[in-house]
């Protein structure tokens, strides 16, 4: 038994999931192929990046997942390194989340680059110590190695084993969260992403959204399998929510910062990017997606079930919060890109602000990357509710 304390029905959906997968199979093979054609034509000619804007919406999916399995393992830990009994019932279920979201962040950041391989030989071949990207690369590869090892000892009943790969895990992790800002900013003129609070923002929007991703999981796995929520879970799901609330009040007071920096250059050290954030073309993203759907309705939803009796309301507050953040984190890479370098300087035939709109290729490659973590949700559902299934 991998993922449930118990099982209440005899019957197994796997047969009925195997349609949604292949489903989903497809859509990644499809997402995969434009990203060989891509190889081949080449990223100049089929992304909607530039020189002046380097990164695209590739970056948003590779920044969610990482950030997503950074929480994930936050809150594995606190049961199985901290050994908080509160938490102990989504520990499995967690660290098979936390593989299968790195592994997709990572994929996302591979189809990104145009010659993948590159990185894995010769950043091992010749590493270098002075490059950030090296170590975020270094970091996350080794994380998902503890985890996965993490993983194999959790079904192999060694607990003790399995502590220790965790307790790597969160160090390597964490590191890369806390680092996630630096990579951004060695883009020149990217003050944007060099505020003095954005490594504690990484950490805490992380532990969020990885609260009501496991919220949103555990209520799908319980609806699809029609099973009831055993007492255990309950009760972590009732503390992932109380957590969240905290979480999400303190996100929204750097969403409050941002809306400072967006009307006085006082508050910010790039008042340009902000503007265009808060009150430029950017607006509906920030107040639609950042504020309304990553902080407000949430918020609402959350306190009112407050109790955690009604877990369908906390999934979709989960669900709510996570695309909003998603939003935040498109928004976050592309608007800092967007502010011409020296733009200070009101240098001639300069313009304004810099463009970007992502391709169909872009699209699709993304499409592809999220595809393939449902893909490797859904068979972990269909092996692991059969193993428990199995062991009745």
């Amino acid at each position: 038994m991998i993922f449930l304390s118990h099982v209440e029905g005899e019957n197994t959906p796997s047969r009925n999931l195997l349609p949604s997968c292949i489903f989903f199979a497809a859509l990644t093979a499809i997402g995969f192929s434009f990203a060989i054609h891509a190889m081949f034509v080449g990223h100049d000619h089929v992304f909607g990046t530039s020189r002046e804007v380097p990164w695209g919406i590739l970056i948003t999916p590779y920044v969610f997942f990482a950030c997503l399995s950074t929480g994930i393992c936050i809150l594995s830990s606190l049961g199985q390194v901290f050994r908080i009994k509160t938490f102990a019932p989504i520990v499995n279920r967690a660290v098979f989340l936390a593989i299968i979201t790195m592994a997709t962040g990572l994929c996302s950041i591979g189809l990104e680059i145009e010659n993948p391989w590159r990185m894995a030989i010769y950043g091992f071949l010749t590493p270098n110590p002075l490059s950030n990207i090296w170590w975020k690369s270094s970091l996350y590869t080794l994380y998902l190695l503890f985890m996965i090892f993490n993983f194999l000892f959790l079904l192999m009943k060694r607990p003790g084993l399995a502590r220790g790969f965790a307790i790597g895990g969160l160090v390597a992790v964490t590191c890369g969260n806390l680092n996630m800002n630096s990579d951004m900013a060695l883009l020149g003129a990217r003050g944007f992403w060099a505020e003095n609070y954005m490594p504690l923002y990484f950490l805490t929007i992380s532990t969020l959204i990885a609260c009501c991703a496991i919220v949103v999981v555990t209520w799908f796995s319980h609806r699809l399998h029609r099973r009831e929520i055993d007492s255990g879970t309950k009760t972590a799901i009732v503390a992932l929510c109380r957590l969240s609330i905290v979480l999400l009040l303190v996100t929204m007071s750097f969403s409050f910062m941002k809306i400072l920096g967006g009307f006085s250059a006082r508050f910010t050290e790039n008042p340009e990017a902000m503007q265009l954030l808060v009150r430029g073309e950017y607006a509906l993203n920030f107040w639609g997606g950042e504020i309304l759907l990553g902080g407000l309705l949430p918020f609402l939803l959350f306190v009112l079930n407050s109790k955690g009796k009604k877990v369908t309301l906390c999934a979709f507050a989960g669900l709510s919060l996570m695309i909003g953040t998603f939003t935040a984190f498109y928004d976050l890479i592309i608007v800092g890109q967007l502010i011409p370098h020296f733009h200070q300087y009101n240098l001639f035939d300069m313009p304004q602000f810099y463009s970007y709109s992502p391709s169909l290729h872009e699209y699709m490659m993304s499409l592809g990357a999220l595809c393939f973590f449902f893909t490797a949700l859904i068979l972990g559902e269909i092996a692991f509710n059969s193993a428990a299934l199995a062991k009745r």
